[in-house]
Protein backbone atom coordinates (compact mmCIF):
# COMPACT_ATOMS: atom_id res chain seq x y z
CA UNK A 1 0.00 0.00 0.00
CA UNK A 2 3.04 2.28 0.32
CA UNK A 3 3.19 2.38 -3.49
CA UNK A 4 -0.40 3.52 -3.62
CA UNK A 5 0.32 6.32 -1.18
CA UNK A 6 3.25 7.46 -3.31
CA UNK A 7 1.26 7.26 -6.55
CA UNK A 8 -1.80 9.05 -5.23
CA UNK A 9 -0.74 12.16 -3.35
CA UNK A 10 -4.23 12.81 -2.22
CA UNK A 11 -4.48 14.52 1.12
CA UNK A 12 -4.67 18.28 1.74
CA UNK A 13 -2.06 19.48 4.21
CA UNK A 14 -4.54 21.40 6.36
CA UNK A 15 -5.98 19.28 9.16
CA UNK A 16 -8.59 20.23 11.71
CA UNK A 17 -7.30 19.01 15.06
CA UNK A 18 -10.64 19.15 16.83
CA UNK A 19 -11.09 15.95 18.80
CA UNK A 20 -14.39 15.43 20.60
CA UNK A 21 -15.12 12.76 23.17
CA UNK A 22 -17.15 9.81 22.03
CA UNK A 23 -19.15 7.23 23.90
CA UNK A 24 -16.36 4.68 23.48
CA UNK A 25 -14.05 4.22 26.48
CA UNK A 26 -10.43 3.22 25.94
CA UNK A 27 -7.37 3.00 28.13
CA UNK A 28 -5.29 6.13 28.87
CA UNK A 29 -2.53 5.03 26.49
CA UNK A 30 -5.08 4.69 23.70
CA UNK A 31 -6.39 8.19 24.27
CA UNK A 32 -2.83 9.55 24.40
CA UNK A 33 -1.99 7.82 21.16
CA UNK A 34 -5.07 9.26 19.45
CA UNK A 35 -3.85 12.78 20.18
CA UNK A 36 -0.56 12.19 18.36
CA UNK A 37 -1.45 9.80 15.54
CA UNK A 38 -2.64 12.43 13.05
CA UNK A 39 0.32 14.81 13.11
CA UNK A 40 1.92 13.72 9.85
CA UNK A 41 1.21 15.86 6.78
CA UNK A 42 0.32 14.81 3.26
CA UNK A 43 0.34 16.52 -0.11
CA UNK A 44 -2.65 17.82 -2.06
CA UNK A 45 -5.11 15.74 -4.07
CA UNK A 46 -5.01 15.85 -7.88
CA UNK A 47 -8.31 16.86 -9.46
CA UNK A 48 -8.45 14.31 -12.26
CA UNK A 49 -11.92 12.87 -12.81
CA UNK A 50 -12.53 9.16 -12.75
CA UNK A 51 -15.97 7.94 -13.79
CA UNK A 52 -16.59 4.82 -11.72
CA UNK A 53 -19.13 3.52 -14.19
CA UNK A 54 -17.98 -0.06 -13.99
CA UNK A 55 -18.73 -0.54 -10.30
CA UNK A 56 -20.92 -3.60 -9.95
CA UNK A 57 -20.81 -4.34 -6.27
CA UNK A 58 -22.93 -7.07 -4.73
CA UNK A 59 -24.65 -8.09 -7.93
CA UNK A 60 -27.28 -10.26 -6.34
CA UNK A 61 -30.38 -8.40 -5.25
CA UNK A 62 -31.83 -11.30 -3.31
CA UNK A 63 -32.44 -10.34 0.30
CA UNK A 64 -30.76 -12.54 2.84
CA UNK A 65 -33.10 -13.05 5.81
CA UNK A 66 -31.41 -14.11 9.00
CA UNK A 67 -33.75 -15.40 11.69
CA UNK A 68 -31.31 -16.86 14.20
CA UNK A 69 -30.91 -16.07 17.86
CA UNK A 70 -29.80 -12.47 17.61
CA UNK A 71 -32.74 -11.35 19.74
CA UNK A 72 -32.51 -14.04 22.38
CA UNK A 73 -32.06 -11.44 25.10
CA UNK A 74 -35.33 -9.63 24.41
CA UNK A 75 -38.33 -9.86 26.68
CA UNK A 76 -40.63 -12.26 24.84
CA UNK A 77 -43.69 -10.61 26.30
CA UNK A 78 -42.79 -7.28 24.76
CA UNK A 79 -41.54 -8.36 21.34
CA UNK A 80 -42.86 -10.50 18.56
CA UNK A 81 -40.72 -13.65 18.10
CA UNK A 82 -39.69 -12.50 14.61
CA UNK A 83 -38.99 -8.89 15.52
CA UNK A 84 -35.28 -9.47 15.83
CA UNK A 85 -34.69 -10.91 12.40
CA UNK A 86 -33.08 -8.57 9.92
CA UNK A 87 -32.76 -8.40 6.16
CA UNK A 88 -29.36 -7.91 4.61
CA UNK A 89 -28.55 -7.81 0.87
CA UNK A 90 -26.52 -10.86 -0.03
CA UNK A 91 -22.77 -10.56 -0.20
CA UNK A 92 -20.57 -10.85 -3.23
CA UNK A 93 -19.14 -14.40 -3.11
CA UNK A 94 -15.78 -13.26 -4.41
CA UNK A 95 -15.06 -10.75 -1.65
CA UNK A 96 -16.30 -12.35 1.55
CA UNK A 97 -14.41 -11.31 4.65
CA UNK A 98 -14.05 -13.66 7.59
CA UNK A 99 -15.67 -12.01 10.60
CA UNK A 100 -16.43 -15.11 12.57
CA UNK A 101 -14.83 -13.59 15.66
CA UNK A 102 -17.59 -12.65 18.10
CA UNK A 103 -18.42 -9.05 18.97
CA UNK A 104 -18.85 -7.39 22.31
CA UNK A 105 -17.42 -7.67 25.80
CA UNK A 106 -15.53 -10.88 26.40
CA UNK A 107 -15.26 -11.62 22.70
CA UNK A 108 -14.19 -8.29 21.21
CA UNK A 109 -12.04 -8.13 18.12
CA UNK A 110 -8.46 -7.02 18.67
CA UNK A 111 -5.49 -6.20 16.47
CA UNK A 112 -4.55 -9.85 16.65
CA UNK A 113 -7.79 -10.68 14.82
CA UNK A 114 -7.75 -7.75 12.41
CA UNK A 115 -4.77 -6.24 10.58
CA UNK A 116 -4.59 -2.46 10.90
CA UNK A 117 -4.89 -0.97 7.38
CA UNK A 118 -1.69 0.81 6.40
CA UNK A 119 -3.62 3.54 4.59
CA UNK A 120 -6.13 4.17 7.39
CA UNK A 121 -4.66 7.46 8.65
CA UNK A 122 -4.49 8.87 5.14
CA UNK A 123 -8.05 7.81 4.32
CA UNK A 124 -9.44 9.22 7.56
CA UNK A 125 -7.74 12.52 6.81
CA UNK A 126 -9.14 12.56 3.28
CA UNK A 127 -12.61 11.80 4.61
CA UNK A 128 -12.40 14.63 7.14
CA UNK A 129 -10.80 17.27 4.93
CA UNK A 130 -12.47 16.48 1.59
CA UNK A 131 -15.47 14.16 1.76
CA UNK A 132 -17.19 15.85 4.69
CA UNK A 133 -17.31 19.11 2.76
CA UNK A 134 -19.93 17.50 0.52
CA UNK A 135 -22.32 16.79 3.39
CA UNK A 136 -22.65 20.22 4.97
CA UNK A 137 -22.78 23.78 3.62
CA UNK A 138 -20.95 25.00 6.72
CA UNK A 139 -17.22 25.42 7.07
CA UNK A 140 -17.00 24.80 10.81
CA UNK A 141 -16.08 21.58 12.60
CA UNK A 142 -19.17 21.17 14.77
CA UNK A 143 -21.25 18.99 12.45
CA UNK A 144 -22.34 15.49 13.56
CA UNK A 145 -19.67 14.00 11.30
CA UNK A 146 -16.92 16.03 12.96
CA UNK A 147 -18.05 15.56 16.56
CA UNK A 148 -19.33 11.97 16.40
CA UNK A 149 -18.26 9.91 13.39
CA UNK A 150 -14.65 11.03 12.96
CA UNK A 151 -13.66 10.77 16.65
CA UNK A 152 -15.26 7.32 16.86
CA UNK A 153 -13.31 6.14 13.80
CA UNK A 154 -10.07 7.51 15.27
CA UNK A 155 -10.68 5.71 18.53
CA UNK A 156 -11.29 2.51 16.60
CA UNK A 157 -8.01 2.87 14.73
CA UNK A 158 -6.16 3.55 17.97
CA UNK A 159 -7.67 0.50 19.64
CA UNK A 160 -6.78 -1.74 16.70
CA UNK A 161 -3.23 -0.42 16.64
CA UNK A 162 -2.74 -0.99 20.36
CA UNK A 163 -4.42 -4.39 20.37
CA UNK A 164 -7.41 -3.39 22.48
CA UNK A 165 -10.86 -4.97 22.25
CA UNK A 166 -13.42 -3.31 19.98
CA UNK A 167 -17.01 -4.12 19.06
CA UNK A 168 -18.39 -4.88 15.61
CA UNK A 169 -20.39 -1.65 15.45
CA UNK A 170 -17.21 0.41 15.72
CA UNK A 171 -15.46 -1.74 13.12
CA UNK A 172 -18.44 -1.39 10.78
CA UNK A 173 -18.26 2.40 11.03
CA UNK A 174 -14.47 2.39 10.71
CA UNK A 175 -14.33 0.31 7.52
CA UNK A 176 -17.36 2.11 6.10
CA UNK A 177 -15.60 5.46 6.39
CA UNK A 178 -12.45 3.98 4.85
CA UNK A 179 -14.56 2.65 1.97
CA UNK A 180 -16.17 6.03 1.26
CA UNK A 181 -12.81 7.77 1.36
CA UNK A 182 -11.21 5.13 -0.87
CA UNK A 183 -14.04 5.41 -3.43
CA UNK A 184 -13.40 9.16 -3.51
CA UNK A 185 -9.68 8.56 -3.98
CA UNK A 186 -10.43 6.14 -6.81
CA UNK A 187 -12.51 8.74 -8.60
CA UNK A 188 -10.00 11.53 -8.11
CA UNK A 189 -6.97 9.50 -9.18
CA UNK A 190 -8.49 7.15 -11.80
CA UNK A 191 -6.82 4.36 -9.84
CA UNK A 192 -8.13 0.81 -10.10
CA UNK A 193 -6.00 -0.02 -7.05
CA UNK A 194 -7.99 2.42 -4.93
CA UNK A 195 -11.22 1.11 -6.43
CA UNK A 196 -10.37 -2.46 -5.44
CA UNK A 197 -9.38 -1.30 -1.98
CA UNK A 198 -12.66 0.60 -1.61
CA UNK A 199 -14.61 -2.51 -2.55
CA UNK A 200 -12.75 -4.55 0.06
CA UNK A 201 -13.38 -1.99 2.77
CA UNK A 202 -17.04 -1.79 1.84
CA UNK A 203 -17.39 -5.55 2.09
CA UNK A 204 -15.66 -5.57 5.48
CA UNK A 205 -18.04 -2.88 6.73
CA UNK A 206 -21.03 -4.90 5.52
CA UNK A 207 -19.81 -8.08 7.19
CA UNK A 208 -19.16 -6.35 10.50
CA UNK A 209 -22.57 -4.71 10.16
CA UNK A 210 -24.19 -8.10 9.75
CA UNK A 211 -22.42 -9.40 12.86
CA UNK A 212 -23.42 -6.24 14.73
CA UNK A 213 -27.12 -6.68 13.95
CA UNK A 214 -27.08 -10.24 15.23
CA UNK A 215 -26.58 -8.88 18.75
CA UNK A 216 -27.96 -5.34 18.41
CA UNK A 217 -31.08 -6.10 20.44
CA UNK A 218 -29.45 -8.34 23.05
CA UNK A 219 -29.85 -7.64 26.74
CA UNK A 220 -27.37 -6.81 28.16
CA UNK A 221 -26.31 -4.81 25.13
CA UNK A 222 -22.92 -5.47 23.57
CA UNK A 223 -22.52 -2.08 21.90
CA UNK A 224 -23.86 1.35 22.76
CA UNK A 225 -26.91 2.74 21.00
CA UNK A 226 -24.98 5.59 19.37
CA UNK A 227 -22.28 3.23 18.08
CA UNK A 228 -24.79 0.94 16.37
CA UNK A 229 -26.79 3.80 14.87
CA UNK A 230 -23.64 5.51 13.59
CA UNK A 231 -22.60 2.22 11.97
CA UNK A 232 -25.98 1.86 10.25
CA UNK A 233 -25.89 5.47 9.03
CA UNK A 234 -22.37 4.87 7.69
CA UNK A 235 -23.64 1.85 5.74
CA UNK A 236 -26.39 4.08 4.33
CA UNK A 237 -23.75 6.59 3.29
CA UNK A 238 -21.55 3.92 1.67
CA UNK A 239 -24.43 2.58 -0.40
CA UNK A 240 -25.52 6.09 -1.42
CA UNK A 241 -22.11 7.24 -2.64
CA UNK A 242 -21.72 4.05 -4.69
CA UNK A 243 -25.18 4.38 -6.24
CA UNK A 244 -26.58 1.12 -4.84
CA UNK A 245 -30.23 1.95 -4.11
CA UNK A 246 -31.18 -1.59 -3.08
CA UNK A 247 -28.62 -1.55 -0.27
CA UNK A 248 -29.55 2.02 0.64
CA UNK A 249 -33.16 0.95 1.14
CA UNK A 250 -32.07 -2.03 3.25
CA UNK A 251 -29.90 0.00 5.60
CA UNK A 252 -32.49 2.75 5.95
CA UNK A 253 -35.07 0.19 7.06
CA UNK A 254 -32.70 -1.45 9.54
CA UNK A 255 -31.82 1.99 10.93
CA UNK A 256 -35.52 2.86 11.24
CA UNK A 257 -36.28 -0.35 13.10
CA UNK A 258 -33.37 0.15 15.47
CA UNK A 259 -34.36 3.77 16.21
CA UNK A 260 -38.00 2.89 16.80
CA UNK A 261 -37.27 -0.12 19.02
CA UNK A 262 -34.29 1.26 20.92
CA UNK A 263 -34.15 5.03 20.45
CA UNK A 264 -37.53 6.75 20.65
CA UNK A 265 -38.62 5.40 24.04
CA UNK A 266 -35.56 6.74 25.85
CA UNK A 267 -34.20 10.01 27.12
CA UNK A 268 -32.36 11.51 24.17
CA UNK A 269 -29.08 13.33 24.56
CA UNK A 270 -28.06 15.99 22.09
CA UNK A 271 -25.78 13.51 20.32
CA UNK A 272 -28.62 11.00 19.93
CA UNK A 273 -30.88 13.72 18.53
CA UNK A 274 -28.17 14.73 16.06
CA UNK A 275 -28.07 11.15 14.78
CA UNK A 276 -31.87 10.93 14.57
CA UNK A 277 -31.94 14.14 12.52
CA UNK A 278 -29.24 12.80 10.18
CA UNK A 279 -31.28 9.65 9.61
CA UNK A 280 -34.62 11.42 9.10
CA UNK A 281 -33.27 14.01 6.65
CA UNK A 282 -31.75 11.43 4.32
CA UNK A 283 -34.66 8.99 4.74
CA UNK A 284 -37.33 11.52 3.76
CA UNK A 285 -35.39 12.51 0.63
CA UNK A 286 -34.92 8.81 -0.16
CA UNK A 287 -38.66 8.24 0.28
CA UNK A 288 -39.49 11.13 -2.06
CA UNK A 289 -37.94 9.33 -5.03
CA UNK A 290 -38.81 5.78 -3.99
CA UNK A 291 -40.86 4.01 -6.67
CA UNK A 292 -40.70 0.39 -5.55
CA UNK A 293 -43.41 -1.32 -3.52
CA UNK A 294 -44.12 0.30 -0.16
CA UNK A 295 -45.29 -3.15 0.96
CA UNK A 296 -42.05 -5.02 0.31
CA UNK A 297 -41.25 -7.93 2.61
CA UNK A 298 -38.55 -5.92 4.35
CA UNK A 299 -40.85 -2.95 4.98
CA UNK A 300 -43.59 -5.23 6.25
CA UNK A 301 -41.06 -6.94 8.53
CA UNK A 302 -39.96 -3.64 10.09
CA UNK A 303 -43.56 -2.47 10.47
CA UNK A 304 -44.58 -5.71 12.19
CA UNK A 305 -41.56 -5.68 14.50
CA UNK A 306 -42.37 -2.17 15.73
CA UNK A 307 -46.14 -2.60 15.92
CA UNK A 308 -45.88 -5.80 17.97
CA UNK A 309 -43.39 -4.19 20.35
CA UNK A 310 -46.01 -1.94 21.91
CA UNK A 311 -43.87 1.15 21.21
CA UNK A 312 -45.62 2.45 18.09
CA UNK A 313 -48.29 4.32 20.06
CA UNK A 314 -45.88 7.19 20.73
CA UNK A 315 -44.55 7.42 17.17
CA UNK A 316 -45.50 8.72 13.73
CA UNK A 317 -47.04 6.57 11.00
CA UNK A 318 -44.47 4.13 9.61
CA UNK A 319 -46.12 3.87 6.18
CA UNK A 320 -45.85 7.57 5.32
CA UNK A 321 -49.64 7.90 5.30
CA UNK A 322 -51.34 11.26 5.78
CA UNK A 323 -52.06 12.48 9.31
CA UNK A 324 -55.40 13.63 10.69
CA UNK A 325 -54.92 17.40 10.55
CA UNK A 326 -57.82 19.47 9.23
CA UNK A 327 -56.60 23.09 9.34
CA UNK A 328 -52.98 23.01 8.23
CA UNK A 329 -52.55 26.79 8.33
CA UNK A 330 -53.44 26.86 12.02
CA UNK A 331 -51.70 23.60 12.90
CA UNK A 332 -48.44 24.90 11.43
CA UNK A 333 -48.44 27.57 14.17
CA UNK A 334 -48.94 25.04 16.96
CA UNK A 335 -45.97 24.58 19.29
CA UNK A 336 -44.85 20.96 19.60
CA UNK A 337 -43.90 19.53 22.96
CA UNK A 338 -40.60 17.77 23.56
CA UNK A 339 -41.97 14.22 23.30
CA UNK A 340 -43.87 14.92 20.09
CA UNK A 341 -40.97 16.80 18.53
CA UNK A 342 -38.44 14.07 19.33
CA UNK A 343 -40.63 11.10 18.37
CA UNK A 344 -42.15 12.48 15.15
CA UNK A 345 -39.35 10.72 13.29
CA UNK A 346 -40.57 11.22 9.70
CA UNK A 347 -42.30 14.57 10.33
CA UNK A 348 -45.96 13.58 10.11
CA UNK A 349 -47.41 16.21 12.43
CA UNK A 350 -47.51 19.97 11.68
CA UNK A 351 -46.24 22.44 14.21
CA UNK A 352 -43.22 24.37 15.41
CA UNK A 353 -40.46 22.66 17.38
CA UNK A 354 -37.91 25.13 18.67
CA UNK A 355 -35.36 22.39 19.44
CA UNK A 356 -35.13 21.13 15.85
CA UNK A 357 -31.57 20.60 14.60
CA UNK A 358 -32.10 20.61 10.82
CA UNK A 359 -31.01 24.26 10.39
CA UNK A 360 -27.89 23.60 12.44
CA UNK A 361 -26.90 20.40 10.61
CA UNK A 362 -28.09 20.93 7.05
CA UNK A 363 -28.85 24.66 6.84
CA UNK A 364 -32.54 24.10 6.04
CA UNK A 365 -35.66 24.88 8.10
CA UNK A 366 -37.64 21.92 9.39
CA UNK A 367 -40.67 23.33 7.51
CA UNK A 368 -39.04 22.52 4.17
CA UNK A 369 -38.47 18.88 5.10
CA UNK A 370 -41.92 18.63 6.70
CA UNK A 371 -43.57 19.83 3.48
CA UNK A 372 -41.70 17.19 1.47
CA UNK A 373 -43.00 14.62 3.94
CA UNK A 374 -46.55 15.96 3.48
CA UNK A 375 -46.29 15.74 -0.31
CA UNK A 376 -45.08 12.13 -0.03
CA UNK A 377 -48.01 11.28 2.24
CA UNK A 378 -50.67 12.99 0.12
CA UNK A 379 -49.27 11.37 -3.03
CA UNK A 380 -49.62 7.95 -1.40
CA UNK A 381 -53.25 8.74 -0.54
CA UNK A 382 -53.72 9.58 -4.19
CA UNK A 383 -52.11 6.31 -5.28
CA UNK A 384 -54.28 4.37 -2.84
CA UNK A 385 -57.42 6.04 -4.17
CA UNK A 386 -56.48 5.05 -7.71
CA UNK A 387 -56.19 1.38 -6.80
CA UNK A 388 -59.23 -0.74 -7.51
CA UNK A 389 -61.24 -1.58 -4.44
CA UNK A 390 -59.51 0.92 -2.15
CA UNK A 391 -61.85 1.65 0.73
CA UNK A 392 -59.91 3.99 3.03
CA UNK A 393 -58.97 6.67 0.53
CA UNK A 394 -59.76 10.39 0.80
CA UNK A 395 -62.72 11.81 -1.06
CA UNK A 396 -61.91 14.06 -4.00
CA UNK A 397 -63.05 17.06 -1.95
CA UNK A 398 -60.81 16.17 1.00
CA UNK A 399 -57.87 15.47 -1.30
CA UNK A 400 -58.15 18.83 -3.08
CA UNK A 401 -58.64 20.62 0.23
CA UNK A 402 -55.45 19.15 1.64
CA UNK A 403 -53.57 19.75 -1.60
CA UNK A 404 -54.54 23.43 -1.53
CA UNK A 405 -53.46 23.69 2.11
CA UNK A 406 -50.03 22.22 1.34
CA UNK A 407 -49.71 24.45 -1.72
CA UNK A 408 -50.37 27.55 0.42
CA UNK A 409 -47.70 26.50 2.90
CA UNK A 410 -45.18 25.97 0.12
CA UNK A 411 -45.89 29.44 -1.26
CA UNK A 412 -45.67 31.03 2.19
CA UNK A 413 -42.48 29.28 3.23
CA UNK A 414 -39.77 31.79 3.96
CA UNK A 415 -36.17 31.55 5.07
CA UNK A 416 -36.09 31.62 8.91
CA UNK A 417 -34.51 34.98 9.78
CA UNK A 418 -33.77 33.96 13.36
CA UNK A 419 -30.95 31.66 12.22
CA UNK A 420 -27.69 33.57 11.96
CA UNK A 421 -25.99 31.30 9.46
CA UNK A 422 -28.73 31.95 6.89
CA UNK A 423 -26.91 35.22 6.15
CA UNK A 424 -24.32 33.09 4.34
CA UNK A 425 -24.94 33.67 0.59
CA UNK A 426 -24.08 30.05 -0.20
CA UNK A 427 -26.65 28.74 2.28
CA UNK A 428 -29.24 31.22 1.04
CA UNK A 429 -28.58 30.11 -2.54
CA UNK A 430 -28.97 26.46 -1.54
CA UNK A 431 -32.28 27.22 0.19
CA UNK A 432 -33.55 29.02 -2.90
CA UNK A 433 -32.81 25.94 -5.02
CA UNK A 434 -34.51 23.70 -2.47
CA UNK A 435 -37.66 25.82 -2.31
CA UNK A 436 -38.06 25.86 -6.09
CA UNK A 437 -37.41 22.12 -6.30
CA UNK A 438 -40.07 21.55 -3.63
CA UNK A 439 -42.60 23.43 -5.78
CA UNK A 440 -41.69 21.33 -8.80
CA UNK A 441 -41.99 18.16 -6.75
CA UNK A 442 -45.42 19.16 -5.41
CA UNK A 443 -46.96 20.10 -8.75
CA UNK A 444 -45.73 16.96 -10.47
CA UNK A 445 -46.60 14.52 -7.68
CA UNK A 446 -49.95 15.95 -6.64
CA UNK A 447 -51.41 17.74 -9.68
CA UNK A 448 -49.39 15.95 -12.38
CA UNK A 449 -48.81 19.33 -13.97
CA UNK A 450 -47.29 19.32 -17.44
CA UNK A 451 -43.51 19.94 -17.24
CA UNK A 452 -43.79 22.80 -19.75
CA UNK A 453 -45.63 24.80 -17.08
CA UNK A 454 -42.82 24.32 -14.58
CA UNK A 455 -39.88 25.56 -16.63
CA UNK A 456 -39.65 28.87 -14.81
CA UNK A 457 -39.00 27.06 -11.55
CA UNK A 458 -36.63 24.62 -13.28
CA UNK A 459 -34.61 27.57 -14.55
CA UNK A 460 -34.53 29.11 -11.08
CA UNK A 461 -32.87 25.98 -9.75
CA UNK A 462 -30.42 26.13 -12.66
CA UNK A 463 -29.71 29.79 -11.87
CA UNK A 464 -28.86 28.87 -8.29
CA UNK A 465 -26.25 26.45 -9.61
CA UNK A 466 -24.80 29.09 -11.92
CA UNK A 467 -24.18 31.34 -8.93
CA UNK A 468 -21.67 28.78 -7.71
CA UNK A 469 -18.29 29.31 -9.36
CA UNK A 470 -17.39 25.85 -10.76
CA UNK A 471 -13.68 26.68 -10.56
CA UNK A 472 -13.90 27.64 -6.89
CA UNK A 473 -12.75 24.83 -4.62
CA UNK A 474 -15.22 26.02 -1.97
CA UNK A 475 -18.08 25.16 -4.34
CA UNK A 476 -17.84 21.61 -3.06
CA UNK A 477 -19.29 22.62 0.31
CA UNK A 478 -22.78 21.17 0.64
CA UNK A 479 -22.79 19.71 -2.88
CA UNK A 480 -24.62 16.61 -1.66
CA UNK A 481 -27.38 18.84 -0.28
CA UNK A 482 -27.95 20.28 -3.77
CA UNK A 483 -28.27 16.86 -5.39
CA UNK A 484 -31.98 16.47 -4.58
CA UNK A 485 -33.07 19.82 -6.09
CA UNK A 486 -30.82 19.21 -9.09
CA UNK A 487 -32.35 15.80 -9.82
CA UNK A 488 -35.91 17.05 -9.26
CA UNK A 489 -35.42 20.01 -11.60
CA UNK A 490 -33.26 18.24 -14.19
CA UNK A 491 -35.80 15.45 -14.61
CA UNK A 492 -38.41 18.04 -15.68
CA UNK A 493 -36.19 20.27 -17.83
CA UNK A 494 -37.31 20.48 -21.47
CA UNK A 495 -34.78 23.01 -22.79
CA UNK A 496 -31.58 21.29 -24.05
CA UNK A 497 -29.43 24.16 -22.79
CA UNK A 498 -30.92 23.89 -19.31
CA UNK A 499 -30.43 20.13 -19.37
CA UNK A 500 -26.80 20.68 -20.34
CA UNK A 501 -26.36 23.07 -17.40
CA UNK A 502 -27.51 20.43 -14.95
CA UNK A 503 -25.26 17.83 -16.56
CA UNK A 504 -22.32 20.23 -16.32
CA UNK A 505 -22.94 20.81 -12.62
CA UNK A 506 -23.14 17.07 -11.95
CA UNK A 507 -19.92 16.51 -13.88
CA UNK A 508 -18.17 19.25 -11.92
CA UNK A 509 -19.38 17.86 -8.60
CA UNK A 510 -18.19 14.40 -9.63
CA UNK A 511 -14.77 15.74 -10.62
CA UNK A 512 -14.32 17.53 -7.31
CA UNK A 513 -15.54 14.64 -5.16
CA UNK A 514 -14.59 11.53 -7.14
CA UNK A 515 -17.86 9.90 -6.07
CA UNK A 516 -20.43 8.05 -8.12
CA UNK A 517 -23.05 9.88 -6.05
CA UNK A 518 -22.80 12.59 -8.73
CA UNK A 519 -21.11 10.91 -11.69
CA UNK A 520 -23.80 8.24 -12.00
CA UNK A 521 -26.35 10.81 -13.17
CA UNK A 522 -24.33 12.63 -15.80
CA UNK A 523 -26.22 12.89 -19.11
CA UNK A 524 -28.61 10.11 -18.16
CA UNK A 525 -31.76 10.40 -20.25
CA UNK A 526 -35.07 10.99 -18.51
CA UNK A 527 -36.19 7.41 -19.18
CA UNK A 528 -33.19 6.06 -17.28
CA UNK A 529 -33.80 8.39 -14.35
CA UNK A 530 -37.44 7.39 -14.23
CA UNK A 531 -36.66 3.68 -14.37
CA UNK A 532 -34.14 4.04 -11.56
CA UNK A 533 -36.54 5.91 -9.33
CA UNK A 534 -35.42 9.53 -9.55
CA UNK A 535 -38.47 11.10 -11.16
CA UNK A 536 -42.16 10.55 -10.86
Amino acid sequence: MADVIDDVQAIPQHYDELMCATSTSFSPRTQQWIDTMFESSMQETPSAFFEISDIALDGSRIEEIIDDSMMSGLDSSAYHPDAGSFHFPSCSPNTLINTSVGCGPGSGITAADNTVPSDAVMLLKHYQTAVLQLLTPFRHSKTPWHVLFIPHAKNCLAALTLGESIDCASLCLFYGILAISAFSMAGLSQSSIWLDQARRYKQQAREFGKSMLKSAYNIPKRAKYKSILMALLTLVQVSMVTGNRDQTECYFLEAEKFIRLRGLNRKKSRKVRLLHHCYAFERILHESTFVESINSSHRLHVREAVETSGLAIFQDNMSFRLGTWSDLDQDMKRVKGQEEGENDLHLEYPGVWSATLYPEIFGVPETWLFLISLVIRLAREKDTAQQAGASDDLSAKDFLGRAKAIERCIKQMRQPRSIDHCADPAVENMLDAMRNALSIYFYRKIYDLDPSLLQQRVERVRDCLLKCNPTDSSAVYGSARLLWPVLIAASEATNPEVQASFALWLKGAAERSGLRLFGGYIEQPRADLEREGHVF
